[in-house]
C-alpha cells in the first residue's frame, strides 16, 4: 500500500515538474521595452519600439503592481491605458482592477464612456505584495484571427503558473479598425471622488508584434 502511495506521489510530482519546465521553456522572450521606474504620466508609443517580432497586429504588456492601502470607502481603479488613434468610435481603453476585488475595463471615446465591463476575482489577493498585470491585445490585422479585435487582462501573483487572481477580456471587433497608432500608459483613479490611494507600479515590459503563449 505504501509503495502504491509513493508511486502515485512520484507521478504527481513528475507531472508538476514537467508542466513547470514546459511553461518555462515556452515562456515569453525578452521584452522589446523595459522600464523599471515609472510615472503615471508616461506614455510609451508602440511605433517608437524596435522589435524583431513579426506577429503584426499583436502586442503584450506587463507591469508589477502593489497597493499597500485598500482602506477606502470609495471605489478605486488601477491599471494600464491603451490610447488608439484613427478610430471614430473609441480612442482609449482602461483595463485593470478595482479595490473591491473586481477586474474592470472601460472603453472611452472623446471623454464619453462607451462600454464598461466588470468580473469578480477568482482567487484571493494579498494587499501589500507585488502582483503582475498583463495585457494582451490584437487588432484586425493579426493573422490568427483576421478581421477580429480583442483585449484581455491577467492579474496574478508569482509566475501565475498556479492560476490567476482575476481576468477579463472584451471583444472589440464591433468598433471597427483598431490598427492605428497606439500608446501604452498607466492610470490610477477614484471612480467616486477626488481622493486617491496611489499604488506602486514598476517593471513595465512591452512586447511589440508578439502573440504570447498565455
Amino acid at each position: 500500500m505504501k509503495k502504491v502511495a509513493k508511486l502515485i506521489l512520484g507521478i504527481a510530482f513528475g507531472f508538476i515538474f514537467l508542466f513547470a519546465t514546459t511553461a518555462f521553456i515556452i515562456g515569453d522572450p525578452k521584452a522589446d521595452y523595459i522600464e523599471q521606474n515609472l510615472n503615471l504620466n508616461d506614455q510609451i508609443s508602440l511605433s517608437d519600439i524596435r522589435t524583431e517580432n513579426s506577429e503584426i497586429g499583436n502586442f503584450k504588456s506587463s507591469v508589477k503592481f502593489r497597493q499597500n492601502n485598500r482602506n477606502s470607502s470609495t471605489k478605486e481603479f488601477y491599471g494600464q491605458e491603451i490610447v488608439i488613434s484613427g478610430n471614430s468610435q473609441i480612442d482609449r481603453i482602461l483595463i485593470g482592477i478595482t479595490n473591491n476585488l473586481i477586474s474592470r475595463i472601460e472603453i472611452w471615446n472623446q471623454d464619453n464612456l462607451v462600454q464598461m465591463e466588470e468580473v469578480g476575482f477568482m482567487d484571493k489577493m494579498t494587499w501589500g505584495e507585488n502582483q503582475t498585470m498583463t495585457i494582451a491585445f490584437y487588432d484586425q490585422t493579426n493573422s490568427k484571427y483576421p478581421d477580429k479585435s480583442k483585449v484581455s487582462m491577467r492579474f496574478f501573483s508569482g509566475t501565475g503558473f498556479f492560476g490567476d487572481i482575476g481576468t477579463i477580456n472584451v471583444d472589440l471587433t464591433k468598433y471597427g479598425d483598431l490598427s492605428g497608432a497606439k500608446t501604452i500608459g498607466l492610470f490610477s483613479k477614484n471612480i467616486e471622488s477626488d481622493s486617491m490611494n496611489i499604488p506602486e507600479f514598476s517593471n513595465l515590459k512591452i512586447w511589440k508584434n508578439y502573440k504570447s503563449f498565455d
